[in-house]
């Protein structure tokens, strides 16, 4: 199975790139990966370490670029990254592959997965907050039917430009444009193929995405350096706080995992694990606002 990841230049030089070499590293756990690099930027040391352990990296323009341009001129469009924009490049990019799988940069695969036995219609995903909340389905992993996706391709783009250049794009993102234009038509994904750390540890997910907090964030929280007078930060970070003892052990299994793949890695999610641990008993009963948990993208 074609596995595609997406870069852009600013995120390969921070906790995106790392997040995505652990990504890679991590797929030894479930072979029959090929992985893919889609590359938006100036390349540099980021794409020469994936090229050396054999990511194919492919220089790619997020679609509708030129709309987003001329939003954000005009103050109505910021994007959050271009590299998530790049996800809706696979089906042009790929003309060759039936199927593909798409991750977002801040996944860990946890044992193989057969992937042969998912044929979505459009596309597989699944839920965002909440291992039962279909209202929505969360982008960072998504299973692809190319051919079904390439053949709406255009009309897709005309509704995102559409959308932008009628200055309606300010909380637009790609998530919510695949949300939007494919309601109805896509397929369930089994949710443990898109574990979140905030949810109940599960020995049997296949795909674990850190949603939330990435590690440098739960480094932070567990540190006591978190900003917690951000209400957006405040958020995010709640997700982590009110469910420590749930990373502690996602954290430890997966340093368990990772011993027979890199030593540094496993002993640093290891420490990791073990101040995350240190801090919930520090801040035990201290309430958290989760209620971003039951977000609901549509009414029904």
């Amino acid at each position: 199975m074609r596995w595609y990841f997406a870069l852009d230049e600013a995120g390969a030089r921070g906790e995106a790139g790392a997040l995505a070499q652990l990504a890679v590293m991590s797929s030894r756990l479930c072979p029959g990966l090929e992985p893919r690099l889609l590359y938006y930027g100036a390349r540099g040391e980021c794409t020469r370490w994936m090229e050396e352990r054999g990511v194919m990296v492919i220089d790619a323009v997020p679609p509708c670029s030129d709309a987003m341009a001329a939003a954000t001129a005009r103050g109505s469009f910021r994007a959050h990254s271009a590299g998530h924009w790049l996800r809706l490049a696979i089906p042009v990019v790929d003309r060759d592959a039936g199927f593909a799988l798409y991750t977002d940069c801040d996944v860990v695969f946890l044992r193989p997965i057969e992937f042969g036995a998912i044929r979505p219609r459009v596309f597989a995903a699944a839920p965002e907050f909440a291992p039962d909340a279909w209202n929505y389905f969360n982008a960072g992993v998504m299973v692809m039917n190319l051919p079904a996706m390439r053949a709406a391709q255009a009309g897709f783009e005309a509704v995102i430009n559409a959308r932008l250049d009628e200055d309606r794009g300010a909380q637009f993102d790609d998530q919510v444009a695949l949300n939007e234009a494919f309601r109805g038509y896509w397929d369930r994904l089994d949710p443990g193929l898109n574990a979140k750390p905030y949810w109940p540890y599960d020995p049997h997910a296949g795909i674990l995405h850190f949603h939330g907090p990435k590690l440098g964030g739960i480094g932070a929280i567990a540190a006591g350096e978190w900003n917690w007078d951000d209400p957006v930060a405040r958020g995010i970070g709640a997700l982590c706080a009110a469910h420590v003892p749930r990373y502690v052990a996602w954290l430890g299994d997966l340093a368990e995992r990772f011993q027979v793949i890199d030593m540094a890695w496993a002993v640093r999610l290891h420490q990791l694990a073990g101040r995350l641990a240190a801090y919930g008993r520090r801040h035990e009963g201290a309430g958290q606002d989760v209620s971003l948990l039951g977000f609901r993208m549509f009414e029904n």
